[in-house]
């Protein structure tokens, strides 16, 4: 089908491709079917547009690229209205607020969009923790993230040196 988004123009989207909310997005209550745009330049952010919408693009991006510690919990509930049952995880997604200054760049990381990309089903849930903000800095989680694997590196100490076979 061919779709009119704002920032690209006129584009083709496979029926394959789009997703459902099971639930609007909150604040967009017309906005029901949506689709990911991939660009290597952007990567690994990623555009969700709504197909309902031309004007309706979010940024997001999986959170295992900037925040190597979130592993939020999802009620059966919410996994079933996505059409996954137990022991099946969800893909996820956080909202990124890109503003003027990309130092500031920040995700909402407690809510999270939850992907089941078979079902072609999702949903926004909101996660009651202390521990993740709407808006949790990119940068910050990048800093974490880095100091985490150099501790990770520390505690299996030095690693060997391999010498090349064959050579003298």
């Amino acid at each position: 089908m061919k779709l009119t988004v704002s920032h690209l123009g006129e584009i083709d989207v496979a029926e394959s491709e789009i997703l459902n909310a099971t639930v609007p997005v909150p604040g967009f209550p017309d906005s029901h079917r949506y689709f990911f745009i991939e660009r290597d330049k952007i990567k690994p952010f990623k555009w969700l547009q709504s197909a309902d919408d031309p004007n309706l693009t979010f940024v997001v991006v999986e959170p295992h690229y900037f925040f190597h510690d979130y592993k939020p919990k999802f009620g059966a509930f919410d996994l079933k209205e996505i059409g996954l049952g137990p022991g099946e995880k969800p893909v996820l997604y956080a909202i990124v607020v890109l503003p003027e200054d990309l130092t500031k760049m920040t995700a909402n990381m407690r809510g999270p969009l939850i992907v089941n990309p078979a079902g072609k089903l999702f949903k926004q849930v909101f996660i009651e923790t202390d521990r993740w903000s709407v808006r949790e800095s990119i940068i910050e989680g990048i800093k974490r993230k880095e100091k985490a694997a150099l501790q990770d590196k520390k505690k299996q100490g030095p690693q060997p040196e391999h010498k090349n076979a064959g050579t003298t």
